[in-house]
């Protein structure tokens, strides 16, 4: 008796649940932490039939029939609670046996595993769904145990390689010989240091495969690190990318071709002359092979981009012949509106600079000067400024400048000149807006008689080096007033006196106001006269803005003593 009370003792101590049945699987002893697991009480089991308390899996066969006859059982069980709150046991029931070999009842040890197998229920989900998003991506995964040497790759790795299942042989030199030669060292050396720094790593590289063909592969690696802290071997997985690589090159060989389009028109635009087109057309062509490739047939894209090239090619060309043609009748144009030859006077020095203005299209000007001798052994200079540029300016500027100069035959005074001036304008260009400035040197008087129509007005150097600024803003542009009457401004002139006439070219700028170029000029004038008149004409020339491409016309006399 008191063993039997040490045995239950024993039985209730223990965590697993214990259930103990007669020969009809009547529950006849049930310890706590069986109550506990069925929610009920030892009153309520003991008496109960087992069979009633749990529930086996689908289609398997009731347990308790077969341990009745002999058979031990293992397995899970569904334990019913009383308070419906189902669990999950793992079962191990067992027969009990009379001294003669007859069973008499059975004994029940249940272990609750519901937290167990739903955390390896979910292991289990999570890795098929692994396998599932592994298969779905095409990855292959490997395993390289750096300790015993040995390389695990999956199924998906061999197809990635092109190799058969499981005929990898795992081999460090295995691995490097299937990468690119040209790929080999940067591979090698980013394992290595990833290795060294313990660090997980992505390659990017070209594979050979054993038929020879050449793919891409993307392998993210982990490093696996030993207690010890040392390198154990690496983990990852790979990825064929060869089609993500080749969409990436037709988009950058898109963008080339593009940008590449994009600068020859830009380099074609500025080609003004047949030779500058041709250098374009050829330097073209050597970034189209470069891009091309010398070896390979072209595909539909290569042959767009060269019918493109020969397109902006043949416009270019035609574009420079008509620059050509044009410049051509520019250059003869401007070569037959060039001054008279400067009369060489015994009296006079006189230097005079000229240069069109306008872009290489409309490189004519409408700036005129003339330098006459008088038949009483005088000097008159005229320079003239027809606003605008270009050919329709040139073709006003004939006009005033052949009618002045024919006037010039028969009339030398100044104002007389631009009165008579003026009434041709009104004849011959309504439209044209012009100013000029006339000057008349007697050197036997030793007067300077100048008249202005709108013109910057005369510098006039003396021979102590100071310089004036004669006839500055008087008249109206020829024409304005036809039946008007002009008159003329005369000073003394002192042999060794320079005379100086611009045109609005040279004293207009985007730096400063007309009346500041002006003083310029004077001061330019006042530190060059004492030098040659060709070096004083180019000074004052380069005092011009270039950004505004206006004519620059610079006429200079020095009275001799």
């Amino acid at each position: 008796m008191q063993r039997d009370t040490e045995d239950r003792r024993l039985l209730h101590a223990l965590s697993l649940a214990v259930l103990a049945t007669d020969e009809a699987g009547i529950i006849v002893f049930a310890n706590d932490a069986a109550t506990e697991m069925f929610a009920r009480t030892a009153d309520e089991l003991v008496g109960s039939q087992v069979v009633d308390l749990v529930a086996l899996g689908p289609g398997e066969a009731p347990a308790l029939p077969a341990v009745l006859q002999g058979v031990r059982w293992h397995g899970d069980l569904t334990i019913l609670r009383a308070d419906g709150a189902d669990l999950l046991a793992a079962a191990t029931v067992n027969p009990i046996s009379a001294a003669d070999g007859s069973v008499v009842g059975a004994i029940a040890a249940l272990e609750d595993m519901t937290e167990v197998r739903r955390t390896q229920a979910e292991a289990t989900e999570s890795e098929v769904r692994l396998r599932l998003a592994h298969a779905a991506a095409e990855l292959g995964t490997w395993h390289w145990n750096a300790l015993d040497g040995t390389n695990v790759w999956d199924e998906q790795m061999h197809r990635i390689y092109g190799l058969e299942p499981g005929s990898f042989d795992g081999t460090w030199d295995a691995w490097v010989g299937s990468i690119h030669p040209d790929d080999q060292e940067e591979a090698i050396a980013v394992v290595v240091r990833a290795m060294e720094e313990r660090a997980n790593y992505v390659l990017r590289n070209r594979i050979v495969r054993p038929d020879g063909r050449s793919r891409w592969i993307e392998a993210h690696g982990k490093v696996l690190v030993a207690a010890d802290g040392s390198p154990a071997g690496t983990i990852g997985c790979v990825q064929d990318v060869t089609e993500r690589i080749r969409m990436q090159q037709r988009q950058e060989d898109a963008a080339a071709r593009a940008l590449l389009l994009q600068e020859l028109t830009a380099d074609f635009s500025k080609a003004l002359t047949p030779e500058q087109v041709a250098e374009v057309h050829q330097a073209g062509l050597e970034r189209v092979r470069a891009i091309v490739g010398a070896d390979q047939a072209l595909s539909e894209a290569d042959e767009q981009l060269l019918d493109t090239l020969a397109s902006q090619h043949a416009i270019a060309a035609a574009r420079a012949e008509l620059f050509r043609h044009t410049t051509a009748i520019s250059e003869e144009l401007q070569f037959s509106l060039a001054a008279s030859p400067l009369p060489e006077l015994d009296r006079f020095e006189v230097a005079a600079y000229y240069a069109p203005g306008g872009d290489d299209l409309e490189h004519v000007g409408g700036d005129w000067y003339d330098v006459v001798a008088t038949a009483s052994g005088g000097l008159v200079l005229v320079v003239g400024d027809v606003m605008g540029r270009g050919v329709r300016a040139a073709t006003s500027m004939i006009h005033v400048r052949a009618g002045i100069r024919g006037l010039l035959t028969v009339e030398t005074a100044p104002a007389a000149l631009l009165e008579a001036a003026d009434q041709l304008m009104t004849r011959d260009a309504p439209e044209q807006f012009v100013t000029a400035a006339a000057v008349l040197i007697e050197p036997g008087t030793g007067t300077l008689e100048l008249a202005n129509a709108g013109h910057i007005p005369l510098v006039l150097v003396r021979p102590d080096g100071t310089a004036a600024v004669l006839g500055h803003g008087t008249g109206l542009p020829l024409g304005v007033h036809p039946r008007g009457q002009r008159t003329s401004e005369r000073v003394d002139l002192q042999p060794g006196s320079v005379v100086l006439l611009v045109t609005d070219g040279v004293v207009e700028s985007r730096d400063h106001d007309i009346d500041e170029g002006i003083a310029r000029l004077a001061r330019c004038a006042a530190e060059l006269a004492a030098g040659s008149l060709e070096d004083l004409v180019t000074g004052v020339a380069a005092l011009a803005d270039e950004r505004l491409q206006d004519d620059v016309t610079v006429v200079a006399a020095r009275l001799r003593a």
